[in-house]
């Protein structure tokens, strides 16, 4: 007896195991110590320990890599916008409303959620995701009924080019390109969220990047265009859809304000 059991820890520390009971230190600190809100948005709360398992993902979850997302710059205006607040006291951006790590146990929490938004911000680094990070970012798209909502210029335009399968599994070639506003809105925002939005957007120094028209799959739709380059289009991805607003908000501008706010409400509640 006493030998087998010797065994079965053998076996268990060669595995990378532990039949220790794991206390919250063992989780990382995002998953341990706020309130989590139950998605079936009944008024339940809870406080998450590691015996109740994994947290509820929030509605709505903005990346904010330190390392590629400036917490100071355009983001913290779409932060603003999205209503999303900060660590009480500090004003870190450390709550269940933000993903600083796509290469992370909470990113596998995010991919099984439903009807939720996950907010790439403009950002001045490339991040670098894992094969299994990838899988997981489009699975969330894709069968969740997610909303993927990109914001910004060339650089969320190449996330979507690099990370993103697409309902076909190869890919996107968006091109971007600037043109000279204003950007009209399209027949196609009729029936949308987005056909509330202004008639006009206005173009906002160079901060304004697009795709091609061209460039955009045969199922995109596109909201605001001109000169044959659209600034606000979605791409529908099976349950899913990834929403692009072609405004880095360093800025704040009413027009645009709206029609984030609107990219919202083109999401499953």
């Amino acid at each position: 007896g006493e030998s087998l059991g010797n065994t079965a820890s053998e076996a268990v520390a060669l595995l990378g195991l532990t039949s220790a009971p794991k206390d919250a230190s063992f989780y990382p600190s995002w998953s341990h110590g706020g309130a989590m809100r139950y998605y079936d948005r009944s008024m339940a709360h809870g406080q998450w320990s590691p015996e109740a398992g994994p947290p509820y993902v929030k509605h709505i979850t903005m990346w904010a890599d330190p390392s590629c997302v400036d917490h100071a710059g355009p983001a913290n205006n779409v932060r603003r916008i999205l209503g999303l607040r900060t660590s009480f006291g500090n004003h870190n951006w450390n709550t269940d409303n933000y993903m600083t790590d796509m290469n992370s146990v909470q990113l596998r929490f995010l991919s099984r959620n439903t009807n939720s938004v996950l907010v790439i911000p403009p950002f001045h680094q490339f991040p670098s995701l894992s094969t299994r990070a990838m899988a997981m970012l489009n699975d969330y798209v894709l069968v969740g009924g997610n909303t993927l909502l990109v914001v910004g210029g060339p650089t969320g335009i190449l996330f979507i080019n690099q990370y993103m399968a697409g309902t076909d599994g190869y890919g996107y070639g968006l091109e971007p390109k600037w043109v000279e506003g204003p950007y009209e809105m399209q027949d196609a925002a009729m029936g949308s969220a987005f056909q509330y939005g202004a008639v006009t957007l206005p173009a906002v120094e160079t901060y304004n990047v697009g795709v091609t028209t061209a460039s955009l799959p045969k199922e995109a739709i596109s909201y605001y265009e001109a000169s044959e380059v659209s600034v606000v289009f979605s791409l529908p991805c099976e349950a899913g859809r990834i929403i692009y607003v072609g405004y880095t908000y360093s800025e704040m501008v009413p027009a645009w304000t709206d029609i984030m706010l609107l990219a919202l409400r083109s999401s499953p509640e």
